[in-house]
């Protein structure tokens, strides 16, 4: 992972210590240039651009919705940060609606034409920061899965409080992260602390805790909180408005 992420650093802001010039928090700015093409937003969203990685993963991250906050066929459901549409294509087929919202126009033209065979699919740009133009109470599940390495604190809660209001009441959240408790996830945190502060790009994976999620959704006023350890790697935060 970090063998890839040394070798593209400079496509953001050029080489050396210009890298460190554009900020973490600079989100459109950041991953509309790692998108520029779509081989490369897929290697930015797996690692890869291999179609069959990306189907399995898409498949496994079904399976724990699925087991987690539970997919209905009269759900309208909401991904943060959905990328090339990895997720969505095997969402969209079982619920009433699936809503891609990113921050980079160029992720949602590749979702866009991934998921062209369906008709109940929308695409929403975002600020980086919150869900503003998506409508209040107007969806039954809000989820984002492997994003929340790529945002500081705030904005995680960010996103956590903002979901809330576009939930409906009895609407399902589903948000997830690397575990800084794993062991994977201390060998994540001790290779991104290995680069030097001055090679470290904008988009960096860093961890979370299972005490930080639950802080999060706590604050933010759910209900029916469930934090858990997955896989010795990640940590799951579900909950209910």
């Amino acid at each position: 992972m970090y063998g890839i992420i040394r070798k593209i650093a400079g496509k953001i802001c050029g080489a050396g210590d210009k890298q460190a010039q554009v900020g973490r928090q600079f989100y459109k700015q950041v991953w509309t240039s790692l998108s520029a093409t779509e081989g490369g937003a897929k290697t930015y969203v797996q690692g890869s651009e291999d179609e069959a990685l990306l189907a399995r993963s898409a498949g496994n991250d079904l399976k724990r919705l699925q087991s987690s906050v539970g997919i209905k066929k009269t759900d309208d459901i909401l991904e943060i940060g959905c990328g090339v549409g990895r997720v969505g294509k095997v969402l969209a087929p079982i619920c009433r609606t699936w809503t891609g919202c990113d921050v980079s126009a160029n992720m949602l033209k590749y979702a866009a034409r991934r998921l062209r065979d369906f008709s109940n699919v929308r695409f929403v740009e975002l600020s980086g920061y919150d869900l503003k133009p998506v409508a209040s109470e107007s969806m039954d599940v809000v989820y984002s899965t492997v994003v929340f390495m790529h945002l500081s604190e705030w904005d995680r809660y960010n996103y956590i409080e903002d979901a809330r209001r576009v939930l409906r009441p009895g609407g399902r959240l589903y948000v997830d992260n690397i575990s800084l408790t794993t062991g994977y996830g201390w060998n994540f945190f001790q290779e991104s602390r290995a680069i030097p502060p001055s090679e470290r790009p904008p988009y960096i994976g860093s961890v979370s805790t299972p005490q930080e999620i639950e802080v999060y959704l706590n604050r933010a006023g759910y209900k029916d909180i469930k934090v858990s350890v997955v896989d010795d790697a990640w940590v799951i935060g579900c909950a209910v408005k």
